[in-house]
């Protein structure tokens, strides 16, 4: 198995000592602070975000400027300036990189072990600082290039203004890629600006340059690092994390904070980290199942918090992954004013001196539980009410729930003061998941002396422990007077005997016009009769009228038949509604009963029906009996209408002998 290891460089350090401690050999510092177990929360809101950066593609959202990339992806040439998409990483790197085309297996390469380097990931969509922000991730620091020296640089975790993007990321070398940076402190050089609009950066430095203000950072600032602006060797905070605020281009990103014991300006300024952020790999084989096994031990899981505005909090705890877990290193209020949104993202550096840096494993939550309902309550929109609605009528009603919170909702239900049952099609409610809710009021004589229906609904569930109502939802609706200012309508059968598939149903709807003024155009609409007809249209107050219309029993009815014996029944029920003008009736209902027996057939054409060998035949009239190689001896039935009784049935056995016809 071939393996990619780090190499000893020799080349000339210029300016002397000044220029190798940008580098410089970091001091590692005693633990005096006394160190947090972090708290893990009991119910967390619902990831925002998720990307383990181990396939060969990335969440759109996240941008990449400067060296980043995916070693999961097909290796690809060296990235172009500006913001771009994460794309694979350049084959032959310097340092033990990890394989490339290596997904699942991948990770986001910020460096390799080249000389600097910077870059940047940046998740450009805004999220609400009211809401907080908690960021847990993998880190590798390892596989320097110039072990007689120092690893270098470091990470940072980086939050900018949710209303800018990079185009670029902050300078390289100590700066961490969110800083700025003059290179040497020496003005023929070109200054290195910042990250765009910077909010806050938690630097998680191995060399210790990211604490100190020399080349410019902290340009600008009232309060300055406890280092100074002086060149320092060895750099003045190894192995620590260390805390920068907002700045812009050149100027600011003022140090907050930092992991040490001493706040003095009289070094030297030991880290408090109970553990060491760089790891010890030294190699990495090109077998991408293998290379995660390599990295393994070199790998830090970090966890970044900021409670919600306006007085937001940061804390930084660490699992430094020494079997001791995850430990607070680090709480101190965030910069204020903080801005409406913000958006997250990660950097890395490196110097004269070297180190690959890998992200994997990000999951972003808010720090707020905001449980939240919303309820949109409305008639559907095709039910064509009347205005005003007349009693016995249907009122549809659907209710539009949304789970606009953060955490996912459980036993959803939607409780409605006049509906008595709102039926759900599901009872879960995923963040950002919409569903509809129904239910149907029929109109009562109380809502008509009340003269409207006007109902409040509200939709409920809980979050973990949390029980959650939506604000509440009104409809109104006008109710006509019964018997007043409407249209009256009843409706019969014909003929309330049973039928039979094939048989005409014959209707009649009797209509009065119970409103004070003349109506027009009147109709029946029935859900299964068509074609109906009235001896008047035009109704006068205080008129009636008188309309039909015909059904044909369909041999298939549909529902449950209820038998008795062997007579089984099924039931058909329409419902009718009057029209004419903007009135609109009670709905009208009517039923009748379909016999599902034997089939009844006319006196002259008696029905026939014989089980032979092939299987039932049944009939009315003559009968032919079923093709055979052979003479079968068959039973016949025949079933005859009673003239006298219709509905009763005669019955008589018979035996025929049929002959095979060729």
């Amino acid at each position: 198995m071939t393996t990619r290891s780090a190499t000893t460089r020799s080349r000339t350090i210029e300016s002397g000592l000044k220029r190798w401690a940008i580098s410089g050999v970091a001091l590692l510092g005693t633990l005096s602070a006394a160190l947090l177990p972090a708290q893990p929360a009991a119910a967390q809101p619902v990831p925002l975000v998720e990307e383990d950066f181990t396939g060969a593609t990335a969440i759109p959202e996240f941008r990449a400027v400067g060296s980043a990339c995916l070693t999961g992806a097909p290796a690809a040439g060296p990235p172009g300036p500006g913001n771009r998409p994460l794309t694979g990483c350049p084959e032959n790197a310097a340092g033990p990189v990890p394989p490339t085309g290596a997904a699942p297996f991948g990770y986001l390469q910020l460096t390799s072990a080249d000389n600097d380097q910077t870059s940047a990931v940046l998740y450009d969509e805004p999220i609400p600082a009211e809401q907080g922000l908690q960021v847990t991730f993998e880190q590798w620091q390892y596989g320097t290039t110039t072990p007689e020296f120092s690893p270098a640089d470091g990470i940072s975790f980086f939050l900018i203004d949710g209303a800018a993007t990079l185009d670029r990321p902050g300078a390289f070398g100590g700066s961490l890629g969110y800083a700025q940076k003059l290179p040497d402190d020496n003005p023929a050089n070109a200054f290195e600006p910042g990250v765009n609009q910077g909010y806050v950066g938690v630097g998680l430095d191995v060399l210790g340059n990211y604490f100190g203000d020399w080349e410019q950072r902290g340009r600008g600032c009232a309060e300055r690092s406890p280092a100074g602006t002086e060149f320092r060797i060895p750099a003045p905070g190894a192995n620590m994390v260390t805390v920068r605020g907002p700045g812009n281009g050149t100027e600011g990103y003022c140090f907050l904070t930092a992991t040490t014991s001493n706040f003095t300006t009289t070094g030297p300024w030991p880290s408090t980290l109970p553990g060491q952020l760089h790891g010890e790999t030294t190699t990495v084989p090109d077998d991408p199942q293998a290379a995660q096994a390599a990295l393994e031990p070199s790998r830090r899981r970090v966890d970044v918090r900021i409670t919600p505005a306006p007085d937001p909090v940061l804390t930084v705890s660490i699992d430094f992954n020494d079997g001791n877990g995850m430990q607070q290193v680090l709480s101190t209020p965030a910069p204020t004013p903080v801005p409406s949104t913000y958006k997250f993202g990660f950097a890395a550096s490196t110097g004269l001196f070297t180190d690959v840096h890998l992200i994997r494993n990000v999951v972003v939550r808010p720090v707020a539980e905001r449980p939240e309902l919303t309820l949109d309550k409305r008639i559907v929109n095709d039910a064509q009410l009347p205005d005003p609605v007349p009693v016995g009528t249907e009122v549809p009603y659907e209710y539009e729930v949304t789970n606009s919170g953060n955490m996912n909702i459980t036993d959803l239900a939607v409780n409605d003061d006049v509906v008595e049952e709102v039926t759900c099609p599901q009872a879960t409610l995923d963040v950002g998941e919409t569903i509809i809710c129904r239910g149907i009021h029929t109109v009562t004589r109380q809502d008509a002396e009340r003269g409207s229906i006007t109902n409040t609904a509200t939709a409920t569930g809980m979050a973990d422990s949390t029980e959650v109502t939506s604000p509440e939802s009104q409809v109104t609706i006008q109710v006509a007077d019964e018997g007043e200012g409407m249209l009256e309508l009843d409706k019969s059968v014909d003929n309330s005997r049973p039928y039979r598939p094939g048989d005409t149903v014959v209707y009649r709807y009797t209509v009065t016009n119970n409103s004070g003024s003349t109506v027009d155009d009147l109709r029946i609409e029935d859900s299964h009769v068509q074609d109906i007809t009235c001896e008047d249209t035009t109704l006068a107050p205080g008129a009636v009228t008188t309309c039909t219309g015909s059904f044909t029993v369909p041999s298939s009815t549909g529902g449950k038949s209820t038998c008795k014996g062997q007579d089984c029944r099924r039931s058909i029920t329409n419902t009718a509604v009057a029209r004419a003008g903007d009135l609109t009736s009670a709905p009208a209902t009517a039923t009748i009963q379909v016999v599902q027996g034997p089939h009844h057939c006319p006196p002259e054409k008696p029905h026939h029906s014989w089980t032979p060998h092939r299987g039932t035949k049944s009939e009315c009239g003559s009968v032919t009996p079923n093709e055979s190689s052979v003479n079968l001896d068959e039973t016949w039935m025949w079933v005859t209408d009673s003239p006298d009784s219709p509905g009763d049935e005669e019955i008589s056995m018979g035996t025929r002998t049929a002959s095979a016809r060729g």
